[in-house]
């Protein structure tokens, strides 16, 4: 995609049906300069969490709202994405997650969305690469590493293809 925020993105679909779509663009950062958490300053233990976890652009829908990816199973405010990962956007899971060791979680300012059949055409359309989630890409990976690593799994050579969408 030629679009800056989608260009060389991965995105992990949270929810997909009839409605349309949710996902998360697990491999842009956000240069926390550039944003501020005045609507959390009274919570110092979040923006201490904030503040020692890298932070990532889920996509230009509710930029405002913190969510995050977790694999903490079987916690109320969270809904189940597959058997290992979850998303959740209440604060007080997020804190008590950060506290516990031996579990991998992610976080993001916003998502992306697509309406009904938006999603389905632009994957008719050539936009879009499908394969499965790999967990490791979205907890493990070095975030430079991602777009490459997604891509090589496909089994193609995505240098290959030429940088144009659509159909003729």
């Amino acid at each position: 995609m030629n679009d800056t925020l989608f260009k060389k993105t991965v995105i992990f679909i949270c929810e997909h049906d009839k409605h349309g779509a949710m996902g998360l663009i697990i491999n842009k950062k956000i240069n926390k300069n550039d944003i501020s958490f005045s609507n959390q300053e009274n919570d110092k233990e979040l923006i201490k969490v904030l503040n020692e976890n890298n932070l990532f652009i889920g996509g230009p829908v509710l930029t405002d709202r913190i969510l995050f990816l977790h694999t903490i199973k079987k916690i109320d405010e969270s809904i189940s994405i597959n058997k290992e990962v979850s998303v959740s956007s209440d604060i007080d899971t997020l804190k008590s997650i950060v506290n516990t060791s031996n579990e991998q979680y992610k976080l993001f300012l916003g998502h992306s969305g697509w309406s009904r059949g938006q999603l389905e055409r632009e994957i008719e359309n050539g936009d879009w690469l499908i394969q499965k989630s790999i967990n490791s890409l979205i907890f493990e990976k070095k975030i430079d590493q991602i777009w490459g690593k997604a891509a090589n799994s496909l089994g193609i050579e995505v240098n290959d293809i030429p940088n144009i969408t659509g159909q003729s």
